[in-house]
């Protein structure tokens, strides 16, 4: 008898994009069509060169560079589905206020946008909350427990992103402005580089962190994590 769809075992595999033009130094036209840089490329193309498994589903940001970093593994793999769902970087910024801009001309308002500590703070009509990032990486964990049992999901995503799931599996009871507080200090010690992928299974409904890549010890809020 084969292993049931409730009992069997999902791996997924979260994927941050390769190098972008900002990333590099570089000033891309906006968030959404900042592309990868040729290092970029290169990196995804040893990443799809080098991946272990046989994909049963291809999940992508809608985000240009993580859509061109997922293209040499679907054509590696091109009979495997292709879904978009909105697992796209954290757009914190208002997008009007910052067109054609480096990180390096952002920083400033990076900084100021953290020591606020609102995560109900909208800085524009295009720009989000941090309440708002967050019930995205929820959902999106929601519909990675149930998509595809036993498969091989390859994700396709963003380092941001990859830091709020991470943070709501390891913090579920959490606030989310507990969350936000601790947000850039997890983010700087437990840093994903570009193309650097987390591993997570999915058994019996519930969804955990494989090893502990990129992940050191970290306190929130006087709660110990368990990797």
């Amino acid at each position: 008898m084969t292993e049931s769809a409730s009992t069997a075992t999902t791996r997924i595999i979260l994927v941050r994009h390769g190098q972008s033009v900002t990333n590099a130094g570089g000033r891309a036209a906006d968030q959404v069509s900042n592309p990868l840089t040729e290092l970029g490329r290169a990196q995804a193309r040893a990443f799809a060169e080098r991946i272990d498994c046989k994909p049963t589903l291809f999940v992508v940001s809608p985000f240009l560079r993580a859509q061109q970093t997922s293209e040499p593994l679907r054509e590696r793999f091109p009979d495997v589905a292709v879904e978009e769902w909105p697992i796209h970087e954290f757009s914190f910024l208002n997008p009007a206020l910052h067109r054609g801009t480096s990180e390096a001309d952002r920083e400033s308002h990076v900084v100021a946008y953290w020591q606020r500590e609102d995560p109900a703070y909208c800085d524009g009509p295009d720009a989000e909350s941090f309440i708002f990032f967050l019930d995205r990486a929820r959902e999106a964990i929601r519909r990675l427990i149930s998509s595809n049992p036993g498969g091989c999901i390859v994700v396709f995503t963003h380092g941001f992103f990859m830091q709020a799931i991470r943070l709501v599996l390891l913090f579920p009871n959490a606030t989310d402005a507990e969350l936000m507080a601790n947000f850039r200090r997890f983010h700087f010690l437990n840093l994903i580089q570009n193309i650097d992928s987390l591993e997570f299974e999915v058994r019996d409904g519930k969804i955990q962190l494989i090893g502990s890549a990129h992940q050191t010890d970290f306190t929130l809020e006087g709660a110990k994590s368990h990797v």
